[in-house]
């Protein structure tokens, strides 16, 4: 008997959650199309409509958008991934289903609507905010080796984005004062010019690049070469 309720109300869901409908072109939330197509069948031990849709918004990282087939014989959901949101952006989500993954695990994904499912941990709550991550404090380093670079080097980076510093450096000593002023955008190819290496009062060492036309990101943050869809 209670095979057959959940079964009726996994069917109910089968028309929302097997199709995931694209976003417009003209949309800023796209999924982006770098993911590996990968395919999962789970149990669905649980499902929630919301009678109004919650504000969510995706942060540095970019969450693995799936889309979603039921079957109609059992309570079972396929995710296949198809791509990714956009990191830094606001969604809708309208439902949410507890999946289980094994014996001893579950997991629990959220409908984004116009996009796809996705793992609800990857989602936070209300709007994003661009200062979201970013803490305008201004930190004072000793300068221990300043490299400019002949030749721009071509860098990029991938899910995350990395905190952009303005910097301020003191006339009468080799100190370099770095105050956060927002991100670089994921997923982005960028030119640096130079790098330098601080040091600060607990005398930790590290090496930031200047990314031409935006301001000093923290070396480790950033990749060699340009940025590809696949990486």
């Amino acid at each position: 008997m209670k095979k057959s309720v959940v079964l009726l109300s996994v069917l109910a869901l089968t028309a929302p959650l097997a199709l995931a409908v694209p976003a417009s072109a003209s949309t800023t939330a796209t999924v982006t199309s770098a993911t590996v197509a990968k395919q999962h069948t789970y149990t669905i031990v649980s499902s929630n409509f919301f009678k109004k849709a919650k504000t969510v918004h995706t942060k540095d990282a970019k969450p693995v958008v799936y889309k979603a087939a039921i079957a109609a014989d059992r309570p079972t959901m396929t995710l296949t991934s198809k791509g990714k949101l956009r990191a830094g952006t606001t969604y809708k989500v309208t439902k949410q289903a507890k999946l289980k993954l094994s014996a001893k695990k579950t997991q629990t994904y959220s409908y984004v609507k116009g996009q796809g499912w996705v793992v609800a941990s990857k989602l936070t709550a209300g709007k994003f905010k661009p200062a979201d991550g970013v803490t305008a404090k201004a930190k004072t380093y000793t300068i221990l080796t300043v490299n400019t670079l002949k030749k721009a080097k071509t860098v990029h980076t991938k899910d995350a984005k990395p905190v952009v510093y303005k910097a301020a450096i003191a006339a009468d000593r080799p100190t370099m004062t770095l105050t956060a002023k927002g991100h670089l955008k994921a997923g982005t190819t960028y030119k640096v010019t130079k790098q330098v290496k601080l040091q600060n009062a607990n005398k930790k060492t590290q090496a930031f690049s200047y990314v031409k036309g935006q301001g000093w990101v923290l070396k480790s943050a950033l990749t060699n070469g340009q940025f590809k869809n696949a990486d």
